[in-house]
């Protein structure tokens, strides 16, 4: 009889701790999640291929404003430019960052200089632990083209020409 007493007040201790555990993770998700807010690098260089062709494409994409959207994603708003030789695409970029697998989706908007400039999807894929490289893939929503993204941070840049820096 005792140990079963013993036993219940054990149980019952283990589920207040977990009950309580659990009313803490929001807290430490929304620490988590303002760190990321604040060391999220504002500029990314690198490149842009389709599969399936060689074509290197140059990018840029800064930072000018990051937020919490909630308690689990960071939202990212900026600009960004793609060169192709001497053709430059300038575009507005939003992305979305999840906590805490630093999963990203990417969307790219209002495209000047490029009339057939693909808008139409978005990029997903992951930012790295540090914060300092982001690898995704494009998919075309109409086609399902694809295409592969890799940036690394920079200290600074502009939504100008890669080549430019």
């Amino acid at each position: 009889m005792r140990h079963a007493m013993f036993a219940n007040l054990i149980l019952r201790l283990g589920l207040a701790i977990a009950a309580a555990s659990l009313l803490l993770i929001p807290a430490v998700q929304a620490a988590d999640l303002k760190d990321l807010t604040e060391r999220l690098p504002r500029a990314y260089i690198g490149e842009f291929l389709w599969d399936g062709d060689n074509t290197v494409q140059n990018v840029v994409v800064t930072f000018d404003q990051v937020r919490a959207r909630n308690e689990q994603t960071a939202e990212a708003f900026g600009c960004g430019a793609y060169q192709v030789g001497r053709h430059v695409t300038k575009i507005k970029v939003r992305m979305f960052v999840r906590q805490p697998d630093l999963q990203v989706e990417i969307f790219e908007m209002s495209p000047e200089g490029n009339g057939s400039f693909e808008t139409g999807g978005s990029h997903r894929g992951n930012l790295s632990d540090d914060l300092q490289n982001i690898d995704a893939q494009w998919t075309t929503t109409a086609s399902g083209q694809r295409g592969q993204l890799h940036l690394h941070a920079a200290a600074s840049a502009a939504c100008e020409p890669a080549a430019s820096l």
